[in-house]
């Protein structure tokens, strides 16, 4: 475990779900937040997560491993965060609008040690994600149902 504040940058994650235009209440808890998934298929590499950046990721039921990142966008007092900075390869800002499900990026945390009520950790913010392979997202409009036999309407 980490004693001091840090910054980290775990380099070349696969990205997904990501809501990084604006931030979002996923489960209408009332608080709103940025965040992204980072997601292998190889186990080695969600070690060296945890290991490292002690981001634990789960298994799913299809072979992943899968961790949420993410920052509030309002901070203990109160006052809203800053939304988290967005870069293309250049590193210049780009839009955060249109990330595709596997585009690959490196991706900055601030990371913290806590011990709330007995319980120790690293609780970790995401600040920045640099995308280095886009795959665009774009909505389709095409309808994946099949017809209903004497179906009305």
């Amino acid at each position: 475990m980490i004693q001091e504040k840090r910054t980290v940058i775990v380099k070349d994650v696969e990205l997904h779900w990501a809501k990084l235009d604006a931030p979002v209440d996923p489960f209408k808890t009332g608080e709103k937040v940025w965040e992204v998934q980072i997601r292998t298929d190889q186990e080695d590499v969600a070690k060296s997560w945890a290991k490292e950046y002690f981001i634990n990721a789960k298994k799913d039921d299809e072979g992943f491993w899968k961790a949420n990142l993410k920052r509030k966008e309002l901070n203990r007092k109160g006052e809203t965060n800053p939304a988290p900075v967005f870069l293309g390869r250049n590193n210049q800002p780009m839009s955060a609008v249109g990330i595709g499900n596997g585009s690959i990026g490196d991706i900055k945390l601030f990371q913290y040690p806590y011990d709330v009520a007995g319980r120790k950790g690293v609780s970790s913010m995401l600040s920045a994600v640099r995308i280095k392979d886009l795959k665009e997202y774009t909505p389709s409009s095409e309808v994946d149902f099949d017809v209903i036999e004497g179906a009305e309407g």
